[in-house]
């Protein structure tokens, strides 16, 4: 069985599935679904994976090439962003099924007519999803789906991204059946004991389960892990955070913290001002201006001007004494000079 991938890598692992035939009625279903009934949006969801490309029939295309898609890709991007559109309207397991589209996305470089980079691809077509999230998806969605058509309910994320990390020396993955038996042994006995299954107690056991020789035959396989995964949940846990993690579930034994897992609201924030900075600048040109004054309405464009100065200066004193990193300086106002003015305004 394939490795997990981390995000880093080239090309990602697939399910395997058969691509559906019909997607169109498969997001039908799950757009049509009663918000009240969770099992029915559920199987929709579970469904429409099936419906995703299988990534042994993408052709793989190196970063960089500017070659138009062949109706082969335009057929397989239209299917897979018509099911990842539609997984971003549901609940915990469509973030799995929106995943592995953007892992197909990326290995055919569907985007490569219209973005530079699959981040840019991301947050044009799910504005609402931080890309370095997405980037999470990408990588814990075989596991996840997979995990989610053997159990029937979808993991969360911080339990995936403790199995399917790199972790050691060496930077090793665990195979993707111990990944899986890992977390319904682990969910499965938590339940039992009214204990919960958080990321520290995945991570926990994981590590136990490195330097466990495990049986073959599956009975005491599971045994093995059952008798581990009590250990792990039988330790100290401590506070939960709001996120369902448990606080300090990544760090390290040398009280270092691990950046991946690390949250970081406020870069987050940063980083979707920026997009929607971004996505407003593109409606703003010079030829915007000139149009603007020929609808004759002189006082209404003039406030107009007034709110966008006066927003822009604010804008740039904040970012003006913003504090730079260690090593790379924020570049002031000043050093952009080549973007693009509007005719008659003041430089």
């Amino acid at each position: 069985m394939a490795r997990n991938q981390d995000v880093d890598d080239d090309e990602f692992a697939g399910l395997g599935g058969d691509s559906g035939s019909d997607v169109d009625t498969q997001t039908g279903k799950l757009l049509d679904v009663p918000k009240q009934d969770p099992k029915v949006v559920f199987d929709s969801v579970v469904a429409l994976a099936g419906s995703l490309p299988r990534l042994d029939d993408v052709a793989e295309v190196e970063e960089g090439d500017v070659s138009p898609l062949s109706d082969t890709e335009k057929q397989q991007k239209e299917e897979t962003e018509t099911v990842i559109l539609a997984a971003s309207k549901v609940g915990k397991a469509a973030i799995w099924v929106m995943g592995q589209g953007f892992a197909a996305a990326k290995k055919g470089q569907w985007f490569r007519g219209t973005h530079p980079t699959i981040e840019a691809y991301m947050a044009d077509l799910v504005p609402d999803v931080v890309p370095r999230q997405a980037r999470r998806w990408v990588t814990g969605s075989t596991l996840a789906l997979a995990i989610t058509a053997r159990t029937g309910t979808a993991p969360i994320e911080g339990q995936i991204r403790e199995l399917v990390k790199a972790k050691g020396k060496d930077k090793k993955t665990l195979p993707q059946d111990v990944a899986e038996d890992i977390y319904i042994v682990t969910t499965t006995t938590a339940a039992e004991t009214g204990a919960k299954a958080t990321a520290k107690v995945m991570a926990d056991v994981r590590t136990r389960v490195e330097k466990t020789e495990l049986p073959e035959e599956t009975e005491q396989r599971k045994a093995v892990l059952q008798e581990l995964a009590l250990e792990a949940l039988a330790g100290p846990i401590g506070p939960e955070s709001s996120d369902g993690e448990t606080e300090g579930a990544g760090e390290a034994e040398d009280g270092i913290i691990d950046a991946e897992i690390v949250d970081t609201p406020n870069l987050d924030a940063l980083d979707e001002a920026l997009r929607a900075l971004k996505t407003v600048r593109k409606t703003i040109k010079a030829p915007t201006f000139k149009e603007a004054v020929a609808e004759h309405d002189p006082e209404r464009y003039s406030t107009l001007i007034k709110d966008l100065r006066t927003i822009t200066r604010e804008l740039q004193g904040v970012t003006d004494r913003a504090p730079g990193p260690m090593v790379v300086s924020v570049p002031a106002q000043a050093e952009h000079e080549e973007a693009e003015q509007p005719e008659g305004a003041s430089v």
